[in-house]
């Protein structure tokens, strides 16, 4: 586990902060600059429909908001989340949504160059996983180079218009189970 220090842990944080508040705008603004560049070759969004009354809020995973990656006993990279934004239409009787998550990627003395980052979206109702999807981004990282940013955007998600008030959206990194 990568140690941290206490000053550096605060000054992450608080931009961390700072870029979750300029990416944290309302349902479907900024998306339509960005996702042209990040969208899955196969797209089923339909930006057509009528804005949903309801669109879940996305909530990142406890422990996958940050993903330390050692070479050795150096730092590889150090990814974070930093934000996250959605829309939702509902287009023939179905909640359709885009799901866009953003972050920085900051390269360590042991840089590898380009790093992919797995990023996971899930949808929830209630208990019951209605969507699951690893997706992969990647990233410039070399060593000496300074932080780069990142977004990802998941634009497949569709189900029935839900008639409860209960979908929860989880992000974050996802490298699967301990080995």
């Amino acid at each position: 586990m990568l140690m941290v220090k206490p000053y550096r842990a605060m000054a992450f944080l608080g931009l961390a902060a700072i870029v979750s508040a300029c990416s944290s705008t309302g349902p479907g603004e900024g998306l339509e600059e960005t996702a042209a560049s990040v969208a899955p070759a196969q797209s089923e969004w339909a930006p057509g429909g009528l804005e949903a009354a309801y669109c879940p809020k996305i909530t990142l995973r406890q422990g996958t908001a940050i993903l330390d990656k050692k070479n050795g006993e150096e730092l590889a990279y150090s990814a974070n989340i930093t934000g996250t934004n959605r829309d939702c239409r509902i287009v023939d009787g179905q909640l359709r949504m885009k799901i866009a998550v953003f972050g920085r990627v900051m390269p360590g003395p042991a840089a590898p160059g380009a790093v992919t980052l797995p990023i996971r979206i899930a949808v929830l109702r209630g208990e019951d996983v209605i969507y699951s999807e690893l997706g992969q981004r990647q990233v410039n990282a070399q060593s000496g180079q300074s932080a780069q940013t990142f977004e990802y955007v998941d634009d497949r998600i569709a189900f029935a218009e839900p008639k409860e008030r209960n979908i929860i959206i989880y992000t974050g990194f996802d490298e699967g189970p301990p080995e």
